[in-house]
């Protein structure tokens, strides 16, 4: 008996890592071109549900693909109505696995688990091709999980106490719709609760109808788990957890009723149909928890109009979510690099006022009146920043003339500036919080420094959204090294007679040094609007 406990276990566990790796080396889906495309994909129906269906059957997880849609729309690549659809193919995708299991393909997958085996432990082939033949390997370790399931249940029924249990579990399909339920919370993939089911029949331990009615459990489960994984998310992440929830909710629950109404009525519906398709046990419970997938579909398609809006009134989207997003960015404007090169410039002058907004949460006239944080505005700023540099990579990968290949790098140079500003900004932002907690600086030249701050920020933005070269030899002006006199100021303000302790000397100095920091990047910037506008450059020197 403890070699069966042994082998299943042992089965179970390769079933699960063969799970983890087909999700861990398939995880291309965060390039942005792979990604761009999938958008595209999206704003067709058919093809959103080919890919959500596609997916759902790589990944065996709709909260997988749930968790990939999320990055998407939350970046603004998707809109929250398009991703909807895909997570609900993507559950019909989940049953390709269950009727793999369904058939004899033992011999097969020992083929693919050596020869992708020995090609991993053999470094053979291209490196580009690793992660896909180590996919492969994970598939063949997950089918061989299977195989060693099935093995461990073979025996059971020679065992004298396997027949009390039998007894004690007859007709209780109640309690195995429980057991999927709490499963699912444990076990976070509907479809390998599934092939347990099916295993547990195949071994005699259950019924058809109870390891159907375990399936349907399932659908509870994925609502009751994903609810829970859920309480800690805000706005779009929340919304594609809770349509998820609903959708799987609703259907194993109408699952479950159709079961007893075909067990009082006699009448032939879910489980009845099943047994009209195939005589096969195995291949009748692939169709039972496909009719389970096939609901929550037909639930979404029902729905699918008004289920944005229910799922944004639930969940609506967050203020770092919306700073978060590019406002400007089109895909479609890549195909014209100087109409995107324009949006490109858009986002950077928003990503300036940003800043401004930082130093309002700070600055006297404003800090009573500010809404956002400025932590939120810095992390919002960072995003949307990486979706820009990825934006102008891609841009610079097309063939351009000279001029355009020209302004991209300019534009790339000062993006690189102004994410530079964003984190140097923030930092001003603390130091400055923590040196007003103290007393002794109250009225001191530190609010001076932030209207310093704030007021070359605006100039920079009049330059670089203008491109007026008399803005931008204002800025330059502006920003001239004035080292000198920063260090005689943080001089006389350290030694003065104000009563400085050890750390607010230490967050002075750190101030007034970010703040250098801050204006020699500013200038940089300034400088960088010139290479934009060669003209400037000329009308400055002249």
């Amino acid at each position: 008996m403890t070699e069966l406990v042994a082998l299943f276990l042992a089965g179970l566990a390769l079933f699960f890592y063969g799970v983890g790796g087909i999700r861990t080396h398939l995880n291309g889906l965060g390039s942005r071109r792979l990604r761009q495309q999938l958008s595209r994909w999206a704003r067709h129906p058919v093809l959103a549900g080919i890919w959500g269906f596609l997916f759902g059957a790589i990944t065996q997880s709709s909260t997988a693909v749930a968790f990939i849609l999320t990055g998407l729309v939350s970046n603004g690549l998707m809109s929250t109505a398009h991703a909807l659809p895909i997570i609900a193919w993507a559950n019909l995708g989940t049953a390709v696995l269950v009727f793999f299991v369904s058939f004899n393909l033992h011999l097969a997958f020992l083929y693919v688990l050596g020869v992708s085996g020995l090609a991993l432990a053999f470094n053979i082939g291209a490196a580009r091709f690793r992660p896909m033949v180590a996919a492969l390997f994970s598939v063949g370790l997950l089918f061989f999980g299977l195989q060693m399931m099935k093995d461990a249940f073979a025996p059971l029924p020679g065992f004298g106490w396997f027949g009390d249990v039998v007894a004690f579990l007859q007709g209780s399909a109640l309690a195995t719709f429980i057991l999927g339920l709490l499963l699912r919370l444990l076990v976070q993939s509907s479809s390998a609760i599934a092939v347990i089911a099916i295993a547990l029949a195949h071994g005699g331990l259950f019924s058809g109808e109870q390891a159907a009615m375990m399936m349907y459990g399932t659908g509870v489960g994925v609502g009751l788990s994903v609810f829970l994984l859920s309480s800690n998310l805000q706005g779009v992440p929340r919304q594609l957890a809770l349509y998820q929830a609903l959708i799987n909710s609703f259907s194993g629950l109408t699952l479950c009723a159709l079961y007893y109404v075909e067990k009082l009525t006699g009448v032939p519906l879910a489980l009845g149909l099943a047994e009209s398709l195939t005589g096969d046990d195995s291949l009748r419970l692939a169709c039972a928890f496909l009719f389970l997938q096939s609901t929550a579909v037909g639930a979404a398609l029902i729905f699918s109009r008004s289920a944005a809006h229910w799922m944004e009134k639930l969940s609506p989207p967050t203020e770092e979510q919306d700073l978060s997003r590019p406002r400007f960015l089109s895909e479609d404007a890549l195909e014209d690099p100087e109409s995107a090169l324009d949006l490109v410039e858009k986002e950077q002058i928003r990503l300036l006022g940003h800043l401004t907004a930082q130093l309002s949460t700070i600055r006297e006239e404003t800090a009573a009146t500010a809404i956002i944080p400025a932590g939120v505005l810095h992390r919002g700023g960072t995003a949307v920043g990486t979706e820009i540099q990825a934006f102008i990579r891609e841009l610079a990968e097309r063939e351009v003339d000279h001029n355009t290949s020209r302004r991209v790098l300019a534009l790339e140079r000062r993006l690189a500036l102004i994410g530079s500003l964003n984190d140097t900004v923030h930092a001003f932002v603390e130091t400055f919080t923590r040196l007003r907690s103290g007393p002794a600086l109250e009225g001191s030249f530190v609010d001076n420094l932030a209207e310093s701050l704030n007021t070359l920020i605006l100039s920079a933005i009049d330059a670089t959204h203008a491109g007026d070269p008399a803005e931008v030899d204002l800025l330059l002006r502006m920003t001239a090294d004035r080292g000198d006199l920063m260090e005689r100021l943080r001089r006389n303000l350290l030694s003065g007679p104000q009563p400085l302790d050890h750390q607010q000397k230490s967050h002075l100095f750190y101030l007034t040094s970010l703040f250098e920091r801050a204006v020699w990047l500013l200038r940089q910037l300034g400088l960088a609007q010139q290479s934009l506008d060669p003209s400037a450059a000329a009308d400055t020197k002249s």
